[in-house]
């Protein structure tokens, strides 16, 4: 199964599987959409006793901005941002960096304690 990773050219954030890249996005965007440079994930206190976890206070701080730029994604997560235009969606942004973020954060918050 290919594994896509990411990459920028020029501030503008690709997922790249073998010879097949796919366009995401300018990282700025992907901050914005996400809410900014930073991200809370919130974990309750039975995860809070994981020792890799490293918390007190069952927050964690997340580098949306390197998430981004180093989390790989499936072949499948891929294909269904394939489905999105880099049109220009309601806020301003391409819908397929939206839709990219939005698959960031719900990663994110799988980690937390809704999981």
């Amino acid at each position: 199964m290919i594994r896509y990773e990411p990459e920028t050219e020029n501030e503008t954030l690709f997922l790249r599987g073998g010879d097949d890249r796919l366009e995401v996005g300018r990282v700025d965007d992907v901050v914005d959409a996400v809410g900014g440079e930073t991200y809370t994930i919130e974990y309750d206190e039975r995860q809070r006793r994981q020792p890799w976890l490293e918390t007190d206070e069952g927050v964690l701080e997340v580098d949306v901005r390197e998430a981004a730029t180093t989390l790989g994604h499936t072949a499948e997560a891929v294909s269904e941002l394939r489905e999105y235009d880099m049109e220009t969606d309601r806020y301003g942004l391409p819908t397929r960096t939206v839709e990219f973020a939005n698959m960031l954060v719900d990663i994110l918050e799988r980690q937390g304690a809704d999981a």
